[in-house]
């Protein structure tokens, strides 16, 4: 392999241009299918011809084995850095050779005081040359596209990702065509324009016309500004290649055909184009033409609840229509002037109500009910059922179970049983009993079960108070005041009005808990948790470490890529193998980066959710109460008023309210 890189010429190596082309696209086919690059005339270390050389299974170790086949100092450059441009007049280029219009790209760049060098190659077409021309005149690094084996359009795509500050390295390799090119470039814009869209705007002025073009808003509209008028002989074509050759290509006012760029005035600012925005499609929903109704009792504004608040219901009838469903709309994708395409999503449609006691008409968006019964919508969930009801207390040794809700108009006595598919709502009080809801469980004079019975709700608990039970709920947790009770609920736990307490017992809340008092003033035991053990933090930490080894790795095979270029020259440094297989092992480092980001960007969110979880006590938590916080605990060893509990590393602090 090493006999490989002692020519110092690639093209004498391989013969003729058709020879390298063809041998990028091999190199390219191959390494897309994970083969074994084989380098027509290469040799081994043994003389074989047409040996393979085989890229090392990690970044660092491809990075490795190149640069040790490669005796950088020993590589001749086939063309050297470019030196600065050499005084030349006109004279100095024969008009045999050269037609006029690449005659008069060369004198533009000699006036305009620009390296000449760099494109005056009679090989070279005149549009290749105004290519290089314009992003000298613009400060680019045109030594990504100056290989004469670009085409025009090629080297436009790679000069306009310059100017968008993009890095067109990804893309300006000749094994691309245009098309690929082009997707390739305009991923890039859309990835840099989700992050910030004013960032893709340019602002530049044209040498020749010493026009200025400026673009706003993430390139939603572009603005000319002239220095002096356009000549006489500049008609609306012009200025569209004017336009098109800085990357505007949409919405353009060269589209209105009475439009005369010679009217435009020195000075003014003309709106020159406007882009198109995208329009998101609204998603589908339902018109519920029931009584939208909550089981848990209203707070008044002195802080007390009314728990004897009544819940409704819409009595329906056979026939009756209690629902409409609204479509989703389709979203209209939007171009900003650049051409790139802004997205717009449509509408998610939502599923069909599947209820057996409801039908759906003709039209496909109207339900009707198919039986007389309580109609209600709770949480955005219809629902028809029959209620259960019991107009008196709910004795020892009952036991029920029901679909439906269940409505008991006194108590629920002791060791009585109910089983609800819905909602269970209670007048009066309870006493050590099973209740176990799929909806909300409602106990409008509260709960005292003496340490026994079990109460289960699929929804929301709420209650007068709690004394001496046992609750277990799939949302929030809601009392004046809680004693010598276990409370679990994913939720929140939250004590109101006057006697707002907690004291005794174990209270869990995966999302917080809020009272005004914590524990006794005697020094009652109170544990109160929330949240969960936190691993996180330690996979945070090695993750870090994995991306700061990944980009010292990245690193080096950039400083190995640029090695390449010093030696072999800006021209054909990036179409060198050894260049390019150093490219491809950047790609697939950056890939691994990308991930890496990626994940740490979902540790974040949840470690930014649970720093926000907190013990709030407005009034006092007494001595002997124990605070957990996402698995670290504290035991109060003193009271502490008016203050905010929260988990700070491995411990809990707290900062007054």
């Amino acid at each position: 392999m090493a006999d490989f890189f002692e020519d110092d010429n690639l093209g004498s190596l391989l013969g003729d241009d058709d020879d390298l082309l063809k041998l990028l696209e091999s190199v390219q086919d191959q390494q897309d299918k994970g083969q074994d690059i084989v380098i027509p005339g290469a040799s081994d270390d043994e003389g074989s011809p047409d040996s393979s050389v085989k890229m090392p299974g990690s970044s660092e170790d491809a990075y490795q084995k190149i640069l040790s086949d490669l005796n950088l100092d020993d590589l001749a450059a086939t063309v050297s850095d470019q030196p600065a441009a050499a005084a030349r007049s006109m004279d100095d280029y024969d008009k045999s050779i050269y037609g006029y219009p690449q005659l008069d790209e060369i004198e533009k760049g000699l006036k305009r005081g620009l390296n000449v060098s760099l494109y005056d190659s009679a090989e070279l077409t005149f549009r290749q040359m105004r290519e290089i021309r314009i992003g000298l005149e613009q400060r680019l690094d045109v030594s990504f596209y100056t290989s004469k084996y670009y085409k025009d359009v090629q080297m436009r795509e790679i000069r306009l990702g310059l100017m968008q500050g993009l890095d067109v390295s990804s893309y300006a390799r000749l094994i691309y065509s245009m098309p690929d090119m082009q997707r390739i470039h305009l991923d890039l814009l859309r990835k840099k324009y989700a992050q910030n869209p004013e960032s893709i705007d340019i602002t530049i002025t044209d040498l020749e016309t010493e026009a200025t073009i400026c673009t706003v808003d993430g390139g939603m509209e572009a603005y000319l500004k002239l220095k002096k008028s356009f000549p006489d002989n500049f008609e609306r074509k012009k200025l569209e290649v004017l336009l098109n050759l800085y990357g505007l290509t949409t919405g353009l006012i060269t589209e209105d055909k009475e439009f005369d760029p010679r009217t435009i005035k020195p000075g003014e600012d003309i709106l020159i184009a406007s882009g198109e925005p995208s329009v998101m499609g609204e998603d589908g929903w339902y018109e519920y033409l029931v009584e939208d109704e909550g089981s848990a009792p209203h707070m008044g504004e002195d802080g007390s609840i009314d728990y004897m608040a009544q819940r409704t219901y819409s009595y329906v009838q056979p026939g009756q229509a209690v629902a409409i469903y609204h479509p989703a709309t389709s979203g209209k994708v939007g171009k900003n002037v650049f051409g790139m395409e802004l997205p717009a999503t449509s509408g998610k449609n939502l599923p069909r109500l599947s209820l057996d006691k409801i039908r759906i008409l003709d039209d496909g968006v109207t339900y009707v009910s198919k039986k007389e019964g309580l109609a209600s919508i709770k949480n955005g969930m219809l629902s028809i059922v029959e209620q259960l009801e019991f107009k008196e207390d709910v004795g020892y040794g009952t036991n029920v179970s029901f679909e439906g809700d269940i409505y008991v108009r006194g108590s629920v006595l002791e060791s009585a049983i109910l089983k609800a598919g819905g909602d269970i709502i209670i007048d009066g009080s309870v006493e050590a009993a099973i209740l176990k809801a799929g909806g909300d469980v409602v106990i409008r004079r509260g709960i005292n079960a003496d340490g026994k019975g079990e109460l289960e709700a699929g929804g929301n608990v709420v209650a007068a108070f709690f004394e001496n039970a046992n609750v277990v709920a799939e949302g929030n947790v809601e009392a004046d005041y809680i004693l010598n009770s276990n409370i679990f609920c994913k939720k929140q736990v939250m004590t109101h009005g006057k006697r707002s307490l907690i004291c005794g017992g174990r209270i869990v809340a995966g999302e917080g808990i809020q009272t005004a008092i914590m524990g006794g003033e005697f020094g009652t035991r109170t544990d109160a948790e929330v949240g969960s053990v936190n691993t996180m933090h330690e996979n945070f930490s090695k993750l870090r470490k994995r991306r700061k080894e990944l980009e010292d790795e990245m690193e080096k095979v950039r400083d190995g890529m640029n090695q390449v270029l010093r030696k072999v020259g800006a021209l054909n440094g990036r179409t060198n193998p050894i260049y390019l297989k150093l490219q491809d092992v950047l790609e697939q480092q950056k890939k691994e980066y990308a991930a890496l980001q990626e994940v740490q960007d979902k540790m974040d969110d949840v470690i930014h959710k649970e720093s926000n979880l907190y013990i709030v006590v407005t009034d006092t938590a007494y001595k002997n109460t124990r605070m957990t916080i996402n698995g670290s605990s504290w035991l109060l060893d003193k009271d502490i008023e008016r203050s905010k509990f929260f988990a700070r590393g491995r411990s809990v602090s707290f900062e007054e309210l």
